[in-house]
This record gives structure tokens, sequence and C-alpha cells, in this order.
């Protein structure tokens, strides 16, 4: 029987998030890199997959196609792995993880997409005070949400609730520190991720620092431009 696929480029949060639980799970998977530079993210064949021409992409062995990565790792998880623990059947326990899954979607990925519209496609050279006071408030949150539990969900034990924040807020800390004193919770639960989740240097922040260093890079060039106007004004 063939392999699952996963249509994936390590930059992004979501595909990163469904490969470190598929590793976790046991599930060997196709990896089909999707070169957004050359846009194949945009060729006929890839919207016939995706026509919001996003990753990640799983297709499952018998050509099912599912998108979006909070859907993947439900799925992957519910087939494929030995017990529920990373997406429980109680219907309290699995509730607890969906607003995370959601909280993650709808509230602290939206602050690196913030950043793509502004920094990348928008041409400013700094953090937008509006992305700053997302990325505070995101955190703060998260402080919050996690309190004394050792993981996301008031879960005693990994989920996939913690898995796609990691991956969000790995990225994030590199260009939005966590500050330490005011996030303690928060930062030693990143620090136990580091052990916990498989391939976290060459998946997880190697994928980071892509996007990380996309996103300095066009604001320096920005900067730059900004410069040259002001100079010539």
């Amino acid at each position: 029987m063939s392999k699952p696929a996963l249509y994936y480029s390590l930059f992004s949060p979501p595909a990163r998030a469904c490969i470190l639980t598929a590793k976790l799970i046991g599930l060997e998977l196709d990896l089909k890199l999707v070169d957004f530079a050359s846009k194949q993210h945009l060729t006929p064949e890839y919207l016939a997959l995706n026509p919001q021409h996003q990753i990640p992409v799983f297709v499952e062995a018998d050509n099912e196609i599912f998108i979006d990565s909070h859907a993947i790792m439900a799925y992957m998880v519910s087939k494929y792995a030995k017990n529920d623990d990373m997406y429980p059947k109680d219907l309290k326990k699995r509730a607890r993880i969906d607003h995370m899954l959601h909280f993650e979607n709808g509230v602290l990925f939206q602050v690196i997409k913030d950043m793509v519209r502004r920094n990348i496609y928008g041409g400013e050279a700094e953090f937008n005070p509006v992305t700053l006071e997302m990325c505070s408030n995101a955190y703060s949150f998260l402080e919050s949400f996690l309190g004394d539990s050792p993981f996301f969900g008031n879960s005693a034990v990994l989920t996939i609730a913690d898995v796609c924040l990691n991956t969000t807020l790995v990225t994030l800390d590199l260009l939005i520190p966590v500050d330490d004193k005011k996030h303690p919770r928060l930062r030693a639960w990143m620090e136990r991720m580091k052990t916990l989740l498989p391939s976290y240097e060459d998946v997880n922040l190697s994928g980071a620092k892509v996007l990380c260093d996309r996103i300095k890079k066009t604001m320096r060039g920005n900067k730059i431009k900004a410069d040259s106007i002001t100079e010539y004004d």
C-alpha cells in the first residue's frame, strides 16, 4: 500500500506541524516539496489539489485529499496513532484541544500573516504597532491558558494543540522574542518542547529560520528603499 503524501515547505509552520505530528505517531509520509519561488503552488496541477493554493495538503493512499493543517493533524492521529492521547476522543478533552487549535489559527498565526502582509508585501520596514500589540496579546493569552498544566488544553500529555502552537511560536520567537519575565510558563513550555518534538532542529527550527530570514531581509530592503526616497525628497 502506498504512503500518504504531504505537500509542504518547511518555512510554513502549519506544514511543519503536520510533519512533526506524523513523526510523533510513527506515520511515514511521502513528502512532496512545493517550490513557492517557481510558483508551483499556482500551477493547475496544484490548484486541483487545493484551490486556495496553500500548504500543507495531505493526500491519502486512496487519493482522498485533505487541506488545513489542523484537520490533517486530527485525521492522522485519529486514523494512524496507536492511541488517542494526541487528539482525545473524550468530548470534553477534545473541546479543550479544539479551542487551542482555533486560537492558534485565529489569533496566534494571524500575527505572522500580519507581518507577511505589512512587511513582505506592504513595504513596511519596521514591525507595525498593530502587529506588536497582536503578538503581545497572543503571548499573554497563552501564558494564561497554560496555567499550571504541562501542556495546553489542560492536558497531562502532548497533543496536536502543542505541536501547532509550537511551530508558530518558534517562528514568532525569532522575530518578536517571548519575554521570559512576563511569560515564564510559556518560555518553560517552549524549552520542554525542544526535547519532546522529533527533528526539532532540522525540521522545526530550520524551517522557522527560513521564514524569519525572509521577513527580516525584506524589511531591510524596505528600509533602504524608504531611506533612498527620503534622501531625494
